[in-house]
């Protein structure tokens, strides 16, 4: 395998549902592979509740067999779940709950950490090192997707959860994902299924920013790009494929973390591109992680020649992907 390949798959960012080591996580972990999402099911994203099939398999004991192994394989890896005080907490029942969300927005900022430095804890006693959270979009007015999953609506009050939120997660030795820059006030429709747009004017995002901008300032490692297009860059085009975006994450609110896009083949996302495309687009647009949901794992092969393709034809210059490949490196290895 050329070393171009190998970082190919070093930027892939797979979902898996269950904690097993087939014949294919093998292959990915084996190929070059750094990075390992750890899903959940539909119903329960949407419950925000693991099944009590789940909650009855999935020990303590068995979430460190897995991570154990996996680093075995592959070295230093990021090993990552979803931990949200409003959604899903994926490792629900191995570690301490998190606080329901009223309490949440209730309590002082110091006691809102160590709650989350408690979980984090716990979190990282179970093998992984990187949460998925915390959210810091705020809703602005419908919103079919976020209704419900947020930390609060009040701008000022989700930036101070959020910083809580980062401080905790970092002190526990543990990284943190800010999610879903750059922000969804409104959304009407399910950008994983549908066209949905932001319709918002880049000021009118901006006013939202103090949240992600707390989460930056308080340490957080890893930023995801939203998954619906966007009206105010030109042209029209989702986040997790937009240079524009991610230069003023870079420049504007000074993030010098990993950038991670949302799932490749949401509708909003991949358009009427491949799986490949999409990913060259998001790598030339500056994201260092790609995320590939567990739908999708069987294209990963398509993906890495996709890329690899790109390199060689001067589509994608190989120092981008050298230097996502040495931000997934970086964060893997600090962690």
């Amino acid at each position: 395998m050329s070393s171009i390949e190998s970082k190919a798959y070093s930027v892939l960012f797979p979902v898996l549902l269950d904690l097993d080591m087939n014949d294919d996580v093998r292959r990915f972990l084996d190929s070059g592979g750094r990075s390992l999402l750890f899903g959940e099911t539909a119903q329960e994203y949407v419950s925000g509740k693991m099944s009590a099939s789940r909650l009855e398999s999935e020990t303590l004991e068995k979430w460190q067999q897995f991570t154990g192994m996996a680093r075995k394989l592959a070295g230093p890896m990021l090993l990552a779940v979803d931990a949200d005080i409003s959604a899903v907490h994926r490792l629900q029942g191995i570690t301490p709950a998190l606080p329901a969300p009223g309490l949440a927005r209730a309590m002082d900022v110091v006691e809102l950490e160590e709650a989350c430095f408690r979980v984090a804890t716990a979190v990282r006693n179970a093998g992984v090192n990187l949460l998925l959270s915390p959210t810091a979009d705020v809703v602005g007015g419908t919103n079919v997707w976020l209704q419900g999953r947020t930390l609060c609506n009040d701008i000022d009050r989700t930036a101070a959860m959020v910083g809580a939120y980062v401080r905790g997660v970092r002190r526990a030795g543990m990284a943190s994902t800010l999610k879903h820059f750059p922000g969804h006030p409104v959304l009407l429709r399910q950008p994983a299924t549908e066209v949905a747009v932001v319709c918002e004017s880049m000021d009118q995002l901006r006013a939202y920013w103090s949240a992600f901008q707390a989460g930056v300032d308080a340490g957080a490692d890893a930023v995801m790009m939203g998954p619906a297009i966007f009206a105010a860059c030109e042209p029209p085009v989702a986040a997790s494929v937009s240079p524009e975006l991610i230069g003023l994450l870079r420049q504007e609110l000074g993030f010098k973390g990993l950038v991670m896009t949302i799932d490749l083949d949401h509708r909003s996302t991949i358009g009427n591109s491949s799986l490949g495309e999409v990913a060259v687009a998001a790598l030339n647009a500056g994201a260092d992680l790609l995320l590939i949901s567990a739908k999708a794992m069987p294209e990963i092969p398509q993906i890495v020649r996709a890329i690899t393709v790109a390199v060689a034809q001067g589509v994608l210059p190989q120092q981008r992907l050298d230097a996502a490949a040495i931000a997934v490196s970086a964060l893997a290895n600090r962690l």
